[in-house]
């Protein structure tokens, strides 16, 4: 799986209940401003003082190798970190509530920062996909639909919620996280297999030397988004607008409906629509067991309560709103080029 720290890209317009039989495994974390400003000490030293104080129940480390990645984001990558900034605003809430869920760590919500660049719609060369880029048989162990219609490992709800009891099962497996993250990443056996070679009770560090060279990024790479997606006013870096909403609202569907009649009755771009519903393929909101979710920009919310009863008349067969569908984009498309 490749580790995602992208070069500078556009900036794009896209978008519980306890869980009391899971172990918590949450550490209170303070993560205010540093007692002694950074220029007041060398940088190595402050760094790993903040990346300390930050840690909460990970126990990270500093090392060279973090600083590596680091700097691709405080100095070559600049516009990216500040786009990045801006997403996980948006979408670490819902990281957190599933993480809460299955009473994980919440500085597991910047895993999605080194997988996929906050970007819910990358897809890999091995076919992983989403926020959390869940490969197809892992999305189905964790109860994914994935089909002509929807693919719910770009859902950014369900897909978090996927992530979270994958990550708990891990952890239940290996208990060490550093060992969980390098699990996640290259999958379990092979850290299994490295834990033999480098003998029992070791950790990541130790068994650095006998993973895929990948997965001996991989931890570093996520101490390091851990660190700067906390500190990165220390480099006068600042989020700049992606276009997201300033917060998401869930709505519930109850009748297969098109995306495009979602847009008409809430006065919404169907682009902004799509773009935090990435999930609904053809466009098509398809139920299962009679509900489907649906993110919208929390001020729609009323909105779509208001009007629902709009959404379901004259309802028509999927595969007509398909077509439906397909029509309205061509003709945006044709009317964008004119513009």
């Amino acid at each position: 799986m490749q580790i995602n720290i992208p070069e500078a890209p556009e900036i794009m317009a896209e978008p519980g209940a306890g869980y009391a039989g899971t172990k918590s495994y949450v550490k209170e974390n303070n993560v205010n401003a540093a007692a002694v400003p950074m220029e007041m000490e060398e940088e190595t030293v402050a760094v790993g003082r903040l990346i300390n104080r930050i840690s909460g129940s990970l126990c990270l480390s500093y090392n060279p190798e973090v600083q590596k990645h680091i700097d691709k984001y405080v100095r070559q990558g600049r516009r990216s970190t500040s786009c990045l900034l801006a997403r996980a605003s948006y979408y670490n809430p819902i990281f957190e509530e599933a993480l809460l869920y299955y009473g994980l760590p919440l500085e597991l919500k910047y895993l999605p920062v080194i997988e996929s660049g906050l970007n819910p719609k990358a897809v890999s060369g091995k076919g992983a996909a989403g926020l959390w880029q869940l490969m197809p048989a892992t999305g189905r162990q964790y109860n994914l639909q994935i089909n002509a219609f929807v693919d719910e490992r770009l859902d950014p709800i369900k897909s978090s919620y996927a992530a979270a009891q994958f990550l708990a099962d891990l952890y239940k497996r290996f208990g060490d996280w550093s060992l969980v993250l390098a699990a996640y990443n290259c999958g379990p056996t092979r850290v299994s297999n490295a834990i033999e070679k480098a003998g029992a009770n070791a950790d990541f560090w130790q068994i650095y030397n006998f993973l895929p060279k990948e997965t001996r990024g991989y931890v570093p790479a996520f101490i390091a988004a851990n660190y700067i997606m906390n500190c990165y006013a220390e480099y006068n870096i600042s989020p700049i607008s992606t276009g997201l909403p300033e917060k998401a609202g869930k709505v519930v569907v109850t009748a297969d409906v098109s995306l495009s009649k979602i847009a008409d009755v809430l006065n919404m771009d169907i682009a902004d629509l799509r773009a935090l519903n990435p999930q609904y393929k053809q466009g098509i909101v398809r139920t299962s067991e009679g509900v489907a979710t649906l993110l919208l920009p929390s001020d729609k919310v009323k909105c779509f309560t208001d009007n629902a009863s709009q959404l379901y008349e004259n309802n028509k067969a999927p595969e007509e709103q398909k077509m439906e569908m397909a029509a309205r984009i061509v003709k945006g498309t044709i009317r964008n080029q004119h513009s």
